[in-house]
């Protein structure tokens, strides 16, 4: 059967594919993601719901959910609530929320003579949120209290100190370590965990009128708050913030980067027109904006909505002549009647000549003025810091190899000091890859800023001490720029990455030989020992880990970040009220004591000898809480005789000698002993280590040799061990072992 159409029938056909064409092409490129409906909840109590947050189903972008209920059943108002945490406050265009959360508390009673622990825990793991590190200080309010924070990969400490309560020295306003202190915080974390060192001297812990006596601590925002003395003999800390303090929370849409998330339209969040996308400032996302000139929600469909300009501004930019357009405004030209058009050009133009000649004048005025201003504060920057001093020293030690460089320099560098060319954060500061105008690699180090006057004055001198150690594994200081605030560190750029990523990286596939850790681990041990025994004066690390040991082009180890560590003091009673360092390295008797000593590095290797030998990270949040600590899963295999079951899988699979193995395990056990008096030197560490690694240089040895006959062999070798120590070169031990293994003896 055949149909006939005519060319009428034809005509509306046409006209309805054209109009869902055009359907079609005004959909293409538009993100498909979940949007609000009418119906959806806008404000709970007094807190305005935003998108993409949203109170039930289908109301909030993933992540993003929140709740409004009622505190207590005798409660007026509702209160909005994320992760159980009230909600204060959301705002859009810094990508930020203002949250409160319960304050860790230290109670002793004084009747019954016992201390309560309050503890606090917060986990925004696999959630779009992070603590704002800027926003943020981890505060201490008490008499004498020391209470320290587990964030994501650090560990922050702070000791509030004060004499009896009849001599105070603490003032109103002021957290500077008496009775309160703050610590900035190193990172955006996402876990935080707030406890109390559980030793104290309870006898002048009591107040005027007998009540209990708590000390405080808590993450909280700067700004929120102003130390008042009474905090410290009375609960009124907590009771005028009902238990809980606010904190602000960063937050992003998506886990990629602007470019990343552009390519993807169905979960691109940005659907507004007007809208624009930003990189988050916590590195895990991107954040929406509306474009200049609009205004409103960019997360919405036409969410941003243009500004009127000539409303909004009082007075208007061009009163009576502003004329409002999409993003902008303009200010048409009025033309007044020709008989006085001539006049008015008379009137207008002469003053007018006269008014850019002033202006240019006062404008070059400014900027003379502003670069004298520029030059003089750098100049004072470069003098505070010890540049005068350094630049003498240089001047008589030719050969050095430390320069001083420009901020200008390090600019052009680094690109602006571009978050592509970031290579790492840690507590010291960030480091950027950096790239000379002679073709030279460079890695620039941003330094936190130093708060004491003491500090800046010995900057200079430090400076010098670090450019002189010239130690094959040591990463090399180039030098510095001194001419900024916070002065930076110029060091050699090392290719290979960190030991950290060289075990733990490739999701723990890789396979590294026995001979090979060992070796990295005797590379170590002899930077730190040169450090710590010759040096001049000696020089604590303070932050040994395996993400500080970097693997120059041939893998070899170079240890990394001492220069933000400090000169040993000549006066072993100094001590630091501010601890700082990573979680799972830490030595637990500087936590008790606040002194950094040479065994605090000692415990520190020991946990990367650790990883070393077990292929496992220091500490592991996903673990059970007994099991999160490498060294205490170690200790305890090692006190119930399960070396084997910690030992990774890969260097049994290898043959290893089982002999050699319980050697380094029990060397690790010894830097780990919790008295730092009964670990070994990192000058004995390192010895242990190198006759290790000569035993499996010449595995045919205990074939012949019996084990005394091996144990004199090898001490006989010592003779070089200083050359070996203080030049890192140990070609010399190694001719002396090999004469006398190929004299028979």
């Amino acid at each position: 059967m055949y149909y006939y159409k005519s060319a009428t029938d034809t005509v509306p056909m046409l006209l309805i594919l054209l109009f869902s064409l055009t359907v079609l092409l005004q959909f293409q490129g538009k993100a498909v993601v979940a949007l609000p409906g009418s119906s959806c909840q806008r404000w709970c109590g007094d807190v305005e719901i935003i998108y993409p947050f949203g109170i039930g189903a289908g109301c909030a972008m993933k992540g993003f959910e929140l709740d409004c209920n009622k505190t207590s059943a005798e409660a007026d108002t509702n209160v909005t609530f994320l992760f159980n945490m009230p909600l204060l406050n959301i705002s859009l265009l810094q990508g930020e929320i203002r949250v409160t959360h319960r304050i860790s508390s230290m109670c002793y009673n004084q009747s019954t003579r016992n201390i309560s622990y309050n503890e606090g825990l917060m986990n925004l793991n696999d959630s779009p949120f992070t603590f704002s590190e800027q926003r943020n200080k981890f505060t201490v309010i008490g008499f004498n209290t020391f209470a320290y924070m587990i964030g994501t990969t650090n560990v922050l400490g702070c000791l509030a100190q004060s004499g009896t309560y009849n001599n105070l020295t603490a003032q109103d306003g002021f957290c500077d370590g008496v009775g309160c202190c703050q610590v900035a915080l190193t990172g955006n974390m996402s876990y935080y965990y707030a406890d109390f060192l559980r030793q104290y001297n309870t006898t002048n812990m009591s107040t005027t009128d007998g009540a209990e006596y708590c000390g405080y601590a808590v993450m909280m925002e700067a700004r929120a708050f102003h130390f008042r003395t009474t905090y410290l003999n009375t609960t009124e800390f907590w009771k005028e913030n009902d238990g809980r303090v606010p904190v602000i929370l960063n937050w992003a849409v998506g886990n990629e980067t602007c470019d990343i998330a552009k390519t993807n339209a169905t979960s691109y969040a940005c659907v507004s027109n007007n809208s624009t996308c930003i990189d988050s400032v916590n590195g895990l996302g991107y954040l929406c904006n509306c474009t200049e000139g609009y205004t409103g929600n960019p997360y919405l469909p036409d969410g941003c909505q243009d500004i009127d300009e000539c409303a909004v501004n009082v007075p208007p930019p061009c009163p009576g002549h502003c004329k409002n357009t999409n993003g902008s405004f303009i200010c048409p030209d009025q033309k007044p009647p020709s008989s006085l058009r001539y006049g008015t050009v008379v009137l207008i133009v002469g003053p007018s000549i006269g008014v850019v000649i002033v202006v240019i004048a006062i404008t070059c005025t400014y900027l003379i003025l502003e670069r004298k201003k520029l030059s003089n504060i750098k100049q004072k920057y470069f003098q505070q810091h010890g540049g005068m001093m350094l630049l003498q020293e240089i001047s008589l030690k030719q050969g050095t190899g430390f320069s001083i460089f420009t901020e200008a320099e390090l600019i052009e560098a680094t690109d602006k000091f571009d978050d592509k060319n970031i290579l790492g954060r840690g507590g010291h500061g960030t480091v950027y890859k950096g790239l000379l105008k002679d073709g030279s690699l460079i890695a620039v180090k941003r330094c936190v800023s130093m708060t004491s006057e003491q500090q800046k004055k010995e900057f200079g001198k430090e400076m010098l001490i670090l450019s002189q150690i010239n130690h094959k594994n040591i990463v090399k200081l180039l030098g510095c720029c001194l001419e900024v605030e916070v002065p930076m560190l110029v060091y050699e750029f090392i290719p290979n990455g960190t030991l950290f990523q060289f075990i733990h990286g490739d999701n723990g596939s890789r396979n590294i030989p026995f001979s090979t850790r060992i070796r990295i681990a005797l590379e170590s041990a002899l930077a730190l020992s040169y450090l710590h025994s010759w040096a001049s004066p000696p020089i604590l690390h303070g932050d040994v880990k395996s993400s500080n040991i970097l693997l120059d082009e041939n893998y070899e180890a170079k240890v990394s970040d001492f220069g933000a560590s400090i000169l040993a003091p000549a006066d072993k009673s100094q001590f630091m009220t501010l601890v700082q360092g990573t979680c799972g390295y830490l030595d637990p008797e500087y936590m008790q004591t606040c002194q950094l000593t040479d065994k605090s590095d000692v415990y520190s290797f020991g946990v990367v000898l650790l990883e070393l030998l077990t292929g496992s990270t220091a500490f592991n949040l996903e673990g059970p809480e007994n099991e999160r600590s490498l060294s205490l899963r170690f200790l305890n295999a090692m006190k119930e005789d399960r070396l084997v079951d910690i030992i990774d899988s890969r260097i049994k699979a290898d043959g290893s000698d089982n002999g050699l193995l319980e050697e380094v395990a029990e060397l690790a056990r010894q830097c780990l002993d919790m008295i730092g008096e009964r670990r070994p030197a990192m000058r004995d560490v390192a010895e242990k280590l190198d006759r290790l690694a000569k035993v499996m240089q010449h595995p045919w040895v205990p074939a012949q040799h019996n084990p005394e006959e091996m144990e004199s062999l090898l001490g006989e070798s010592s003779v070089a061990s200083l050359e070996m120590i203080s030049t890192g070169n140990f070609s010399m031990e190694k001719r002396i072992v090999q004469g006398l293994l190929d004299s028979g003896r």
